[in-house]
């Protein structure tokens, strides 16, 4: 939506009679309610101090920006106000705020509210907009002023060839994309957990040299170690889902209730998930619930979290417990009864899913299957272990086997692809499939297959929720293991390297490895970027990379900052918001304090896209 559309000359106010922040707000809604965009003028305004109390929207340079999400509006507009004398809106720089723009939001449309923010966003930052916005003598100039910068806009997207036309999404695809990111945001959080605890428990058994978990001294207090890693992860999976969903107040209700569903009924991971989402949302409805003054303190420590518990806790009992309880031993009836042309297609089907996005979320739909069920079935682990490492190690044994099918930097990359496929990384094959997918997904997916189903039918069980030789140590059946890993990288090698043309000498000789990086220093960068993905580690860094090389190859200067599992590195700050003219979300889990950014245009990707598209993505920023 056009933020054009949301402003007709009955809400452009040029002299505002406010002299305080109450009256202004207030006066502010009072033309909103006269253009008949509000079902109920005193609840919008409410809401509208209920974000202000969350954090003042006043900025730099004389400008407010006040906005909220309310069931009390009636259709999406934008109020402008101009006051004469400037008012102590309480605005960071201490500077009076004269400039304002009000933004009402139905309640039911989070996509819009930030599409409008982001449009708004960009027009502060345009040369002159601003002083021209002032010295407007009539709600006709500011219109004409608004409608000059768009035509600008249109024709200088229309001059680029390489523009890039983002269609908004429907409401159900950004429904199925926010839940899918609440869930991978539970997930980047439990992964440590499975890794820790499966990895201790697994040495204190083999060590023990018996095949159970070792009852007395030093051994079975390392397997103890392990037992509270796995007893704990499906609790940090519902707990952090809702946290993701309803911020603090959500993470008592999700993770005391998906203690509940696992302990009392034994619903594993699945009752959790289930949880985490029941939880999240029932706190974020009431949040939306206006309380009075006097109880506004209580409601994140002790209101939300009561109800929310009591709300996610009696689903779980009375309602839901039972039935997924049925259903997961049912899966796991089914699966432990699996045997021959069933383990076959369920290795067939592991093996595509595990191989297939390397690391992306068809991967990780697979892989959290298997390494949910590694306490009670570990040959499933057994295989998608193997399936996890085929990949890399496929396309490094292909620039061994025929260097001359590749470029120089592909071969160097083929080096760094072995070693991440021996400690179970997948996206070490990602460099090569973003440069050839066409004939690098389906050697990958090949190999995945052929691996897993050896790793079924070779009886191998991995006690360990990882893949790659590195968990070799834990692995039961380490023979079946190691030549379903040569199986499986070798069909990859093979196949792409029937697929793939030989590469000439010239096209050789100009490929170099490009040597570049973000900007670290302050205020230096044009463009910004913040990538991240669930499990902290391999697409963050990756899609950091190809923006990095993009960037180098286009003559942009460009920040970034990875907000990995060991924490936010190469930290954008202020100085950089305001020197930079846009900011790329690379993610696949909710950004870290995004606010930061409310005053920069943004561009909203996932991290394939960064990695495949960067180029196109930041032709998109000129």
């Amino acid at each position: 939506m056009n933020i054009t559309s949301l402003i007709d000359t009955n809400t452009i106010c040029l002299d505002l009679k406010a002299q305080t922040k109450e009256q202004v707000l207030a006066e502010l809604v009072d033309v909103l309610a006269d253009a008949g965009k509000l079902f109920n003028k005193q609840q919008f305004l409410q809401d509208i101090w209920n974000r202000e109390q969350i954090g003042n929207t006043g900025f730099e340079e004389g400008i407010a920006i006040p906005h909220a999400k309310s069931s009390a509006v009636k259709q999406p507009a934008v109020v402008i106000g101009i006051s004469r004398h400037g008012i102590d809106y309480g605005a960071e720089d201490g500077e009076l705020s004269d400039v304002f723009f009000m933004l009402a939001s139905p309640d039911d449309n989070d996509h819009h509210h930030i599409e409008v923010l982001a449009q708004l966003s960009s027009k502060l930052i345009e040369e002159d907009f601003v002083r021209q916005l002032k010295e407007a003598a009539s709600a006709e100039d500011v219109m004409a002023l608004l409608l000059a910068t768009e035509k600008v806009q249109s024709a200088e997207a229309s001059l680029s060839t390489h523009s890039v036309a983002i269609e908004p999404p429907s409401a159900v695809k950004v429904q199925l994309a926010r839940a899918k990111e609440h869930l991978l945001f539970g997930t980047s959080h439990m992964i440590p957990f499975i890794v820790a605890g499966g990895v201790l428990l697994s040495l204190s058994v083999m060590i023990s040299g018996h095949g159970a978990m070792p009852k007395e001294g030093i051994l079975a207090d390392v397997a103890q170690m392990g037992l509270a890693g796995l007893t704990l992860f499906t609790v940090v999976l519902g707990g952090y889902i809702a946290y993701s969903i309803a911020d603090k107040p959500g993470l008592a209700p999700g993770m005391i209730g998906s203690w509940v569903a696992v302990s009392q009924y034994d619903t594993g991971f699945l009752g959790a998930i289930i949880v985490g989402f029941v939880a999240g949302f029932t706190v974020s409805a009431l949040k939306k619930i206006r309380l009075p003054d006097s109880m506004s303190a209580l409601s994140a420590i002790f209101i939300y979290p009561l109800i929310g518990t009591f709300v996610a806790c009696g689903t779980v009992m009375w309602l839901i417990g039972e039935p997924i309880a049925d259903a997961m031993a049912s899966l796991n009836h089914w699966l432990a009864g699996l045997a021959g042309s069933g383990k076959i297609l369920m290795g067939t089907v592991l093996g595509a899913m595990t191989a297939f996005d390397m690391g992306g979320p068809i991967n990780k739909v697979a892989t959290l299957f298997a390494q949910t069920q590694v306490n009670t079935q570990p040959w499933l682990m057994g295989g998608v272990g193997i399936a996890i490492c085929t990949p890399p190690l496929g396309m490094a044994l292909a620039t061994v086997l025929a260097p001359k099918k590749f470029k120089q930097d592909e071969r160097e990359a083929g080096k760094a692809a072995g070693i991440m496929g021996m400690i179970g990384i997948s996206e070490g094959a990602i460099p090569f499939a973003a440069a050839d997918p066409a004939r690098v997904i389906p050697a990958v997916v090949a190999g995945g297959i052929v691996g897993n189903v050896i790793g079924f039918m070779f009886h191998v069980l991995n006690h360990a929720p990882w893949g790659g030789w590195i968990v070799l140590p834990v692995i039961d059946g380490k023979l079946g293991y190691i030549v379903g890993t040569a199986f499986g990288a070798l069909t990859t090698a093979v196949i792409v390297i029937a697929l793939k043309k030989t590469v000439s000498e010239e096209s050789d000789k100009n490929s170099t490895v490009t040597h570049c990086g973000s900007v670290e220093g302050e205020g230096e960068a044009d463009v910004l970027a913040v990538t991240s993905c669930p499990s902290g580690v391999a697409h963050t860094f990756l899609a950091a990379k190809s923006l990095e090389k993009a960037a180098y190859s286009l003559g942009i200067k460009i920040k970034v900052e990875t907000q990995g599992a060991n924490g936010i590195n190469n930290r954008i700050t202020a100085l950089d918001v305001r020197r930079a003219k846009y900011v790329i979300f690379a993610h696949d889990v909710a950004i870290k304090e995004p606010e930061r950014f409310k005053n920069i245009k943004i561009i909203d990707v996932c991290t394939k896209d960064a990695m495949l598209s960067a180029c196109t993505i930041l032709q998109s920023t000129r």
